[in-house]
């Protein structure tokens, strides 16, 4: 490395020379940056942990094999898991410059995160709000709480790997991961909850991401910016 740097110095004049070695001089050691997929792979081997370990504590559904034989069901699932996963994707893509989703991605990824609001009122049985919030008194809300603290971990653990990058659009980055967190949090929620109705399913597993993205946009906003300061 220092060989080729001196190849380069020796073909400056003399005052060019001068000012790149100050340059260099005052140049911290580069630190090179993970890659999006090692960085991604990280945040999956900690999400898996994340959901395993809440099952050991919250406990599986009963009859959840039987559940998931179920095509709506299976569906479900499966696009709430791989909405997270591509949307911590995106997230930690958008942190490095020159790696930002374009906008068929960032469509795909909106059509798919409406599909899922859409879904439960589509294809499981419907249920009233006053059902709901019998329920969710009688539990102490804790559906949306489990999906809140499976969240947490999550969104802190990509918060730390995007801001070793250098976002240019802090608040995109804050989304992407707020939504890929929560996302995760009403997957986990649902491998234990065995209410598949409509409203119990839009109000308990999928409106906290709603209602709390806007905390991962603005602490985001201001924490993956901090490179530009």
């Amino acid at each position: 490395m220092r060989d080729r740097t001196d190849r380069y110095l020796n073909k400056l004049n003399g005052v060019q020379r001068k000012t790149a070695e100050m340059l260099l001089k005052d140049t911290k050691p580069y630190k090179p940056v993970s890659s999006v997929l090692s960085q991604w792979l990280v945040w999956m081997g900690f999400a898996v942990f994340v959901v395993l370990t809440t099952l050991v504590f919250i406990k599986p559904q009963t009859q959840l094999m039987e559940k998931l034989e179920l095509l709506p069901n299976a569906i479900f699932m499966l696009l709430v898991f791989i909405g997270s996963a591509l949307s911590a994707w995106a997230g930690i893509s958008s942190s490095m410059p020159g790696r930002e989703p374009g906008l068929t991605e960032r469509s795909f990824l909106v059509g798919l995160i409406l599909v899922l609001f859409v879904f439960p009122f589509l294809f499981f049985t419907p249920d009233t709000l006053a059902q709901v919030w019998a329920h969710s008194m009688e539990s102490g809300w804790f559906c949306s709480r489990t999906v809140v603290l499976v969240a947490l971990p999550s969104w802190l653990l990509l918060g730390w790997l995007a801001s070793q990058n250098a976002s240019f659009s802090p608040a995109w980055t804050g989304a992407w991961l707020g939504i890929s967190a929560f996302l995760l949090g009403t997957g986990t929620i649902q491998l234990h909850c065995e209410h598949w109705e409509s409203n119990h399913m839009f109000v308990d597993h999928l409106l906290p991401m709603v209602l709390f993205i806007v905390l991962p946009i603005w602490v985001g906003s201001f924490w993956f910016a901090r490179w530009k300061k």
